[in-house]
C-alpha cells in the first residue's frame, strides 16, 4: 500500500492502493515525512528480520536504528554495513553510531574512493524488502518535528519488487567485495565473499558510479514535451540546468522546488549560479516556507509518465563519482503519488494551509571589493588593469569608467564568475587612456538573475604624455619573492612610478617590487617619496641596499609608509629575521636616504631634502657589489599600490 498525505482525497488513495496491489512486481510504499512517522515502518522491518540485514549509509544520527540493528545481530541475524567515516567531520553523532556498531561486532566496510558513500538503503533479505530514497538516518529525516511546518522533505520508499530488491542485493555484494573503492573497517577476519546470487540489474535502476546519473537524466529531459516538475536539494551540475532551460525554451512548462539554504551555502556556491540561470530562463521556482529543509531529489516528466528519485543531487559528484542509487520508473502509482505531493507543496494545499513553499526571490551578490589600482593612484602607464574581489555570489560584472565623478558604463556583462577564495580576483584591462588624466571607475556585480550590488567610485591618474614604461639607462626592475600581482616600473618627467603588490619587506623573506642599479664599494642613494597610497597601513616605499635578488637576502632600507611613518629596516644576514628602528610618524612626501660604508648601512630622513635626521644604522653581511635602488610593497599581496618617487640621486 501507499502511505499518503492526509490532504489527499479518498478516491486518489484508493486508486493508488489498487494500482500497487495489482502489480506483479511487488508492493511499493512511499511514506511522506512532512506529515507521517516513517521511522516506525522502518524500525518494524528491522525488528521483524530473521535472515539478514544489509545497511549502506552516508551518515546516521538516530540511535534507534543502531539499537534495533544491534539487537537483531545479537539475536543471530547476520548484518553487514557499508559506510563512510568521512561523514563524521560534518554530522555530529555519526561517529557514535559507527562506534556502537563496531563494539557490537558487526562487520563493517568503509568507502575509500574519492566519491563518498552516499547510499541511504536497508535490505531485508528474509522479507524480500528494500528501503531507499533521499533520507539519511537522522532523527528528523523520517518524522516531522511539526507536520507541514517543520520537517525535512524526503523520499522514503519501501518495495518488495523483486527486480529492485535483487538489484540492491547484487550491488551491495559488488561493493562488499570491492577492494579498490572500499576497505575493511571492523570485525572482518575472513575472506570477503558474496551473500546472494548475482542478479541482473533492473533497467529502471541507476547506480552511480557505474552509470552516469546526469547523462541518463538529460536524455529523458530532452525527450519531454508536456511538463516537468522537480524537487531538488542541490544544483551544481550545469548539464541538468542546461537541459531544463532548453526544455523551457521549447515551450515545456517547468516548475521546481529548491532548497533555500543551499542557495547561499558557501561550500556549494555554484548552486546559486544554476538556480539564478533557471529563474532568468523563466522556470517557475519556489523554496521552503516551512522551518526545515527540502532534501528531496525528485523529477517528474509528465509526457513520459516517468518518476526519477533516489539519492543523487544535480551535482557532478552525484552523477559520476559518489556511490548513489536512483530509480527511473514508469510505475503509474508512484508517478501519481509524487504528482499529488508536488501539487500539495506547490499550492500549500495541506490540511493546515501552512506555507510549505513560498515564491523564490533571487538574492543580490556581495558588493565588489577593489584591489588595484588604489584610489588616488598615479599610474605608470595609460593602459590600466582594474582588479577586484567579486565574492562567491557574483557571476557577471559591469565596469563604469570615465572622467566624470559619475562614470558611464564602459564594459557590460563581463562573464568572470565568482571568487572561489579571497585571493581569487576578477580583472579588466582598459585600452590606452588619455595621459595625465584623472579617471573614475566603479564595478557593479551581477548574478545570473540580474540582481546587482555596486562598489564605490575610485580614481586613478594616468601618467604624463612623456612617461613611458622604460627606465633610465642602467636601471632594472624585478619582483622579489612571491608576489600576488606582477608589478610595473616606469619613468617619466623625473619621476619613477612603481606599482607593486607583495606581502611585505620583513621577516625572513621579502615580497616587493625592486627598481635598481648595482653599486660596488661605498655609496648612497637619496630619493623623495612623493606618494604611497594607503592600500594597507604598512604600504611603503623607499630606498634600499640589498646583497642579492633572493627574497631572503641581507638588506637595509629607509622607507616611508602610508600610515606608520618612517622606518629604517634591515636584515643582517641572508635568512635572518628583520629588525627596525622607527623614525617620525609622518607620511609622504618625505625624503629618504641610505648610505653604505663597508658593511655598515645607515638610514636618514628629511622633510625638505637638506636637513637630515639619522633614523638607524646596522651592520649587514654584503659583498663588494650590491644592488641599490627603490623598493615598494603594498603589504597586501592581493592588491597593488602605486608609489611615485622623484629626485632620485646617487
Amino acid at each position: 500500500m501507499f502511505f499518503g498525505t492526509a490532504s489527499r482525497s479518498a478516491i486518489i488513495i484508493t486508486a493508488l492502493v489498487l494500482s500497487c496491489a495489482s502489480t506483479a512486481r511487488g508492493a511499493d510504499t512511499l511514506c511522506d515525512p512532512s506529515e507521517s512517522n516513517c521511522r516506525t515502518q522502518l524500525l518494524t522491518l528491522i525488528q521483524n528480520e530473521n535472515i539478514g540485514i544489509d545497511l549502506g549509509f552516508w551518515f546516521m544520527q538516530d540511535s534507534r536504528y543502531m539499537n534495533e540493528i544491534v539487537r537483531r545481530w545479537q539475536a543471530g541475524v547476520p548484518v553487514r554495513i557499508l559506510m563512510d567515516p568521512r561523514a563524521s567531520a560534518t554530522y555530529a553523532g555519526n561517529d557514535t553510531m559507527l562506534a556502537g556498531f563496531r563494539s557490537a561486532g558487526i562487520p563493517m566496510r568503509k568507502r575509500t574512493a574519492s566519491g563518498i558513500n552516499h547510499w541511504k538503503v536497508m535490505v531485508f533479505a528474509g522479507q524480500n524488502t528494500v528501503q531507499f530514497g533521499s533520507a539519511n538516518y537522522s532523527p528528523d529525516a523520517f518524522v516531522p518535528s511539526a507536520p507541514y511546518t517543520n520537517y525535512v522533505s524526503e523520499t522514503v520508499f519501501f518495495t518488495t519488487d523483486p527486480d529492485v530488491v535483487n538489484s540492491f542485493k547484487t550491488k551491495f555484494d559488488d561493493a562488499w567485495v570491492n577492494t579498490s573503492s572500499y576497505a575493511t573497517d571492523a570485525n572482518i577476519t575472513t575472506a570477503l565473499t558474496r551473500t546472494y546470487p548475482t542478479y541482473p540489474i533492473d533497467p529502471e535502476m541507476n547506480f552511480v558510479p557505474g552509470q552516469d546519473f546526469a547523462s541518463r537524466s538529460v536524455g529523458v529531459y530532452n525527450k519531454e514535451s508536456v511538463k516537468i516538475d522537480s524537487i531538488m536539494y542541490r544544483i551544481t551540475d550545469a548539464r541538468h540546468t542546461n537541459a531544463i532551460i532548453a526544455a523551457r525554451q521549447r515551450g515545456v512548462p517547468v516548475r521546481m522546488i529548491i532548497d533555500r539554504d543551499q542557495y547561499r551555502d558557501p561550500k556549494y556556491y555554484w548552486d546559486a549560479w544554476n538556480v539564478d540561470r533557471l529563474y532568468a530562463a523563466g522556470v517557475a521556482l519556489r523554496w521552503q516556507g516551512h522551518a526545515g529543509d527540502n532534501h528531496e531529489k525528485v523529477t517528474l516528466l509528465y509526457g513520459q509518465n516517468l518518476s526519477i528519485f533516489g539519492s543523487s543531487n544535480w551535482t557532478s559528484a552525484s552523477a559520476s563519482s559518489q556511490a548513489e542509487h536512483n530509480y527511473f520508473t514508469n510505475k503509474n502509482a508512484i508517478f501519481l503519488w509524487f504528482v499529488d505531493q508536488f501539487e500539495r507543496m506547490w499550492r500549500n494545499s495541506n490540511p493546515l494551509r501552512a506555507a510549505e513553499t513560498v515564491a523564490f526571490a533571487p538574492l543580490p551578490p556581495d558588493a565588489p571589493k577593489y584591489k588595484s589600482p588604489a584610489t588616488g593612484s598615479q599610474l605608470a602607464a595609460t593602459t590600466v588593469k582594474l582588479s577586484w574581489y567579486g565574492g562567491l555570489w557574483a557571476h557577471n560584472y559591469d565596469v563604469y569608467l570615465g572622467t566624470s565623478p559619475t562614470p558611464p558604463l564602459f564594459a557590460a556583462n563581463l562573464t568572470l564568475g565568482p571568487s572561489a577564495s579571497t585571493t581569487t580576483l576578477q580583472s579588466f584591462t582598459t585600452p590606452p587612456l588619455q595621459p595625465n588624466t584623472t579617471y573614475y571607475w566603479r564595478v557593479v556585480s551581477k548574478t545570473m538573475a540580474n540582481a546587482t550590488a555596486a562598489g564605490p567610485v575610485w580614481t586613478f591618474t594616468t601618467p604624463a604624455s612623456g612617461a613611458t614604461p622604460s627606465l633610465p639607462p642602467g636601471w632594472t626592475a624585478v619582483d622579489i619573492g612571491s608576489v600576488g600581482i606582477s608589478g610595473a616600473s616606469a619613468y617619466g618627467g623625473g619621476t619613477f612610478t612603481i606599482a607593486a603588490s607583495g606581502a611585505d619587506i620583513w621577516g625572513t623573506a621579502d615580497s616587493f617590487r625592486f627598481t635598481y642599479q648595482t653599486l660596488t664599494g661605498d655609496g648612497e642613494i637619496t630619493a623623495r617619496v612623493a606618494s604611497v597610497p594607503q592600500v594597507h597601513a604598512w604600504s611603503k616605499a623607499g630606498v634600499m641596499i640589498r646583497n642579492s635578488l633572493s627574497s631572503s637576502s641581507a638588506n637595509a632600507l629607509m622607507v616611508v609608509s602610508a600610515a606608520k611613518g618612517l622606518q629604517f629596516q634591515y636584515r643582517a644576514a641572508s635568512g635572518a629575521t628583520s629588525a627596525a628602528a622607527a623614525g617620525a610618524l609622518v607620511g609622504p612626501p618625505e625624503w629618504v636616504r641610505v648610505v653604505r660604508s663597508g658593511s655598515t648601512v645607515t638610514g636618514y630622513s628629511s622633510s625638505n631634502g637638506s636637513s637630515w635626521t639619522r633614523v638607524g644604522s646596522a651592520t649587514i653581511s654584503v659583498g663588494a657589489t650590491v644592488y641599490i635602488g627603490l623598493a615598494v610593497t603594498s603589504h597586501d599581496n592581493t592588491r597593488v599600490v602605486t608609489a611615485a618617487i622623484d629626485s632620485v640621486s646617487r
